[in-house]
């Protein structure tokens, strides 16, 4: 037990907590980040503070939001010292980061974070919402980690190998062994750093593509001709006129798509049916 995890209540399983308790892998998070002084970073969920000690040395302004009530008066008593860290007891999940950084005078934000493994998928699928966000570094369960960096085409390949390319520039930082954490996990996990692509590959009505992409691997073993009379609430127009618009064979299955493939699709449905598009 290091001396910053001294005092600090054990984990919680109903949070999905497992505290990471190796410097050198906060290390390499913050690292990845490569935050300045005086930027914002965003921290999520700083457990016992191994993650927000390096990033605040860079001299940027931390704020970390910690779910855990018992864990926030002993994180500021922790960092009290630390005039640029803030502590704030609040569910990521219910936080508008770019407020957040707005509200603090900051035109962009860096994101960072060991995710619970239960709200991986929704912190995710967040990033493509904040339009402040110059860079993220996160901290996943391994076996996600390697679906959102499946390349498109590939068996491996799903919605958030899609969705999240579609925005995102995504890179392996390191991976990391359950004896990193207290408690040790059952699983590897690995960070990822993500920068937005500027601009975006994606259509601007992120949600709307989102939804499009749950409608096309709804059944991922299928052909993907059985998606289409679901996509854009039957509006869409015929497979054969889909097909020549976009060169896409119907008859491959969702996870075979490239990723210009399933861009391509979204627009022409959404120009046929419901209008709008990229």
């Amino acid at each position: 037990m290091t001396s910053i995890d001294r005092g600090f209540p054990r984990a919680r399983k109903s949070l999905g907590q497992n505290f990471l308790a190796s410097p050198a892998v906060a290390g390499r998070i913050a690292a990845a980040l490569r935050p300045a002084a005086g930027e914002l970073v965003l921290e999520i969920g700083p457990g016992r503070g191994a993650l927000t000690a390096p990033l605040a040395a860079t001299g940027a302004s931390v704020a970390a939001f910690e779910i855990d009530a018992p864990l926030v008066p002993r994180l500021r008593e922790t960092f009290a010292a630390s005039p640029r860290v803030e502590i704030v007891h609040a569910d990521i999940r219910g936080v508008d980061l770019d407020a957040e950084a707005a509200s603090r005078g900051f035109a962009s934000f860096k994101l960072a974070g060991n995710i619970p493994y239960n709200l991986t998928s929704t912190i995710l699928i967040d990033l493509a919402r904040w339009r402040r966000l110059g860079a993220a570094a996160l901290m996943v369960q391994r076996e996600v980690g390697e679906r959102i960096l499946a390349s498109p085409g590939t068996r491996a390949c799903g919605i958030l190998s899609i969705f999240l390319q579609s925005y995102f520039i995504i890179e392996r930082v390191t991976t990391v062994r359950p004896g990193s954490f207290t408690p040790p996990p059952k699983v590897m996990s690995v960070v990822l750093a993500f920068t937005p692509l500027d601009p975006a590959r994606g259509p601007r009505d992120r949600l709307d593509f989102l939804a499009f992409l749950k409608t096309g691997f709804a059944h991922r073993r299928k052909k993907l001709r059985s998606a289409v009379p679901a996509f854009a609430d039957g509006r869409a127009p015929a497979i054969e006129e889909l097909a020549e618009r976009t060169g896409i064979d119907f008859d491959a299955r969702p996870e075979a798509l490239a990723l210009e493939n399933w861009l391509a699709l979204y627009c022409a449905v959404r120009r046929a049916g419901a209008g709008g598009g990229k």
